[in-house]
């Protein structure tokens, strides 16, 4: 293309930025310069534009520029649901997943299985899902997979960035499924984890013996572990201190949802551990289940674990651990995750700019969200800074805490499916199935060989897993596991209530969170607070 772009490809955006590089820097009043998807520059306000840039007006937004979120482990289906009450401690997932919780299959598993035979339902549920963390301002996360009867599969690619399939060669796409094979040859695993792909897998789910000994068996022999640069674990709540120091030895990094561990097991990661030996940590919230609505919800959760733990976190560290660490981790920091010229402009706007710099994202709630924009293109925000930035024809008001948000939806390489789907449409869609669960479960779908499906628990078997299951000591440590049996088939299924966008338009997650039994007073002290 020659000559001068519209001036719509070109855009600054003024307020306090928080950049995230590697020298933490903090413009106070400064411009992020934007030319199409990518930053052209990231200057203080008193500076001259860059070439380019003479006529094109500065956006104020009244608030912090960060880079936009980035999540690594999210089960995000499963985020049409609602808070689970957790009945009882546990000490590993095969407890809480197995036949003796039938309330898991009868509240998760199953309704989740209705849903994910419905092709319309599909649709409805990823609408619903990408919007959902653009509220939380995220613009990355694992993404939608969808599979047939046969087990083909395909990761959808939408509104959000999917760290499973990205469609750009400047950003390597990261595994979350193994192979089963290789889920249970050490040998293969570790032949698996040698390569150029990242693979981000759950590792030590839990606090007992069962939960380390996935941990303990990638020790293949005294001196050689199934552990590299590629390995991402997520959870790691059954590590000690000696098992990060071999994480970090071999270059592995961790995935921390903490929300979701207390929530589940009363106790998470050792992230004091952690830091001390310097294993990379990233944030993720896992599924609304058990965790957090979003990254905004598991800063909050975060900040008040690493300081019970006594862990050293600043602020700071913290909001690397859903920009600039994720980033790295997934070989992604020269494209995203800081605010630097040449990177694509990901990027999320929070109101105000009195408090710490960044305290002020740590302390935001979806109620303060300003603006997202991913690759350049503003994806929700104020009516103002949407317009001012040239929101798409394809765009849609929303409601948060009152206030009104647009939303841009339209997206060239979006599933055809969804992309005709507005999302009030695919609230009432969700709307009438949960409530409708009862009358489905009597009458269940018929599924076409090659009909698309959600890959979810008890839906599709594709020969895949999301998790090492290395023997230890000639035993298996998978879900063969004494007392770990398949799941059982849900009961009557209720009528259920979806669950809205936003958490602070839902004060039924503060109050199921509140009698939570298993969660530290002093968490759910200071989410309250």
């Amino acid at each position: 293309m020659t000559g001068p772009l519209p001036e719509i490809d070109r855009w600054a955006l003024g307020g306090r930025i928080v950049q995230m590089d590697a020298q933490r820097s903090v413009i106070d009043e400064g411009v992020v310069y934007v030319t199409r998807e990518a930053i052209t520059a990231v200057l203080p306000a008193t500076a001259p534009p860059p070439a380019g840039f003479e006529s094109v007006s500065m956006t104020r937004t009244r608030g912090t520029i960060f880079p936009g979120l980035i999540e690594l482990h999210n089960h995000l289906p499963y985020d049409v649901l609602g808070l689970w009450a957790v009945p009882k401690l546990y000490t590993n997932r095969d407890q809480w997943s197995g036949p003796s919780t039938p309330d898991y299959h009868r509240l998760i598993t199953g309704p989740m299985q209705m849903l994910g035979a419905d092709p319309q339902l599909v649709a409805a549920v990823v609408r619903y899902v990408e919007v959902r963390c653009l509220l939380g301002g995220t613009t990355t996360s694992q993404g939608v997979t969808l599979a047939s009867a046969s087990g083909i599969i395909k990761h959808f690619r939408g509104l959000v960035r999917n760290v499973e399939s990205t469609g750009d060669p400047a950003l390597p796409p990261a595994a979350t499924h193994i192979a089963d094979v290789d889920a249970k040859d050490a040998a293969k695993f570790l032949a698996r984890i040698s390569g150029t792909q990242k693979l981000i897998l759950h590792l030590s789910e839990g606090t007992d013996n069962a939960a380390h000994n996935h941990f303990a068996a990638l020790q293949i022999s005294p001196k050689q572990w199934a552990i590299t640069a590629n390995l991402i674990g997520i959870h790691c709540a059954a590590l000690t201190d000696a098992d990060f120091a071999v994480m970090a030895a071999h270059g592995g990094s961790m995935v921390w949802p903490p929300l979701s561990n207390l929530l589940l097991y009363g106790a998470t990661a050792n992230v004091k551990a952690a830091v001390a030996n310097g294993v990379p940590i990233a944030l993720g919230s896992d599924w609304a289940p058990s965790g957090s609505k979003n990254l905004l919800g598991e800063l909050k959760t975060a900040r008040i674990a690493a300081d019970m733990a006594d862990a050293g976190l600043s602020d700071a560290d913290l909001v690397a651990m859903a920009t600039s660490t994720p980033a790295a981790m997934i070989d992604w920091a020269k494209q995203v995750g800081s605010l630097d010229a040449g990177k694509k402009a990901d990027l999320l706007v929070v109101a105000g700019s009195s408090k710490d710099p960044y305290r002020q994202l740590i302390d935001a709630t979806e109620a303060d969200l300003r603006l997202v924009a991913i690759g350049g293109t503003p994806r929700v925000g104020t009516p103002t800074l949407m317009k001012a930035l040239g929101a798409g024809s394809a765009s849609e008001d929303i409601t948060v805490a009152g206030r009104k948000l647009v939303l841009d939806l339209n997206e060239t390489l979006a599933d055809p499916d969804v992309a005709r789907l507005s999302v009030a449409e695919s609230l009432q869609l969700l709307t009438a199935a949960l409530h409708d669960l009862p009358k489905a479960q009597k009458s269940p779908r018929k599924l076409a060989p090659d009909q698309l499906l959600l890959a979810v628990e008890g839906l599709v078997e594709n020969q895949m897993s999301p998790r090492p299951h290395l023997p230890l000591h000639g035993k298996a440590t998978g879900p063969n596991l004494p007392g770990a049996r398949l799941a059982a088939a849900p009961g009557p299924m209720p009528a259920l209530t979806l669950d809205p966008l936003t958490a602070v338009d839902n004060p039924r997650y503060y109050a199921t969170l509140a009698l939570e039994p298993n969660v530290p007073d002093k968490v759910k002290q200071g989410l309250h607070e």
